[in-house]
């Protein structure tokens, strides 16, 4: 409000009403020209990344993870790692067939029996533990030894492991005893394998190859001594 009157006070009502007016414009401009930056979402004050919701976001990691940076699977597809892969499926005595695993460099006296299960499947599968083994005469008849799920001289005496067997790989199996020096009552012809955790057996011919004889009770020639299931000779052998 301007009182008295007079050009005095009329040219001071003349300026305040200029600088109002001009305040007043500014003030208006100011509100009606908002720049973008102002609806952005400001970031954390601890200087974080805010995340952005996808709708990948919740499904899982896939292989491609392990991609370098500079290499994509269409470009470069050995770039990819393997992953580990763990069959949880225990074998059966049908996914495998059995075989001779071939002569071996013996201690002296020893007569080792090395023995392949070779996973026949398409399906990859694990073994654990020790297998039922029998030795089988010509006549059937199982020889009746001492059957010793443990180490000698020639077999590990190193526990069980799981051994995971992909389609055409094999695990291995050592069996060893000792000659003979008196006499030798029964002749094996051939071998009978139970898988681990399993009842069905599988056979092999013992033909042309180690002997394998029951000596007598109490000879040191009727123990046989049986290695676990391993992933390879190496580790089924103590030598």
């Amino acid at each position: 409000m301007i009182c008295g009157s007079g050009p005095f006070y009329r040219a001071m009502a003349g300026r305040l009403g200029s600088v109002c007016a001009a305040f007043l414009f500014a003030m208006l401009a100011a509100a009606c020209s908002g720049t973008p930056s102002a609806s952005r979402t400001t970031p954390p004050a601890s200087g974080g990344q805010v995340a952005v919701a996808s709708p990948t976001a919740n499904q899982p990691p896939t292989p491609s993870a392990t991609l370098s940076s500079s290499a994509s699977p269409s470009t470069s597809p050995g770039a990819f790692q393997s992953p580990v892969v763990h069959y949880t499926s225990r074998c059966a005595a049908s996914q495998l067939t059995l075989a001779w695993g071939g002569p071996t460099s013996e201690a002296t006296g020893q007569h080792t029996l090395p023995l392949v299960l070779t996973n026949t499947s398409r399906t990859g599968c694990h073994l654990f533990g020790y297998p039922g083994i029998s030795l089988i005469d010509a006549n059937g008849r199982i020889l009746p030894l001492q059957y010793v799920w443990g180490g000698d001289q020639m077999v590990t005496s190193s526990p069980p492991v799981m051994v995971e067997i992909a389609p055409a790989a094999s695990a291995y199996i050592v069996t060893n005893k000792y000659r003979c020096d008196t006499s030798d009552y029964m002749h094996a012809v051939k071998a009978r394998v139970i898988p681990p955790d399993d009842t069905a057996f599988l056979q092999v011919s013992l033909m042309n190859n180690v002997p394998m004889d029951y000596c007598g009770q109490g000879d040191p020639g009727s123990i046989l001594h049986i290695s676990p299931v391993e992933p390879s000779f190496q580790a089924a052998s103590a030598y």
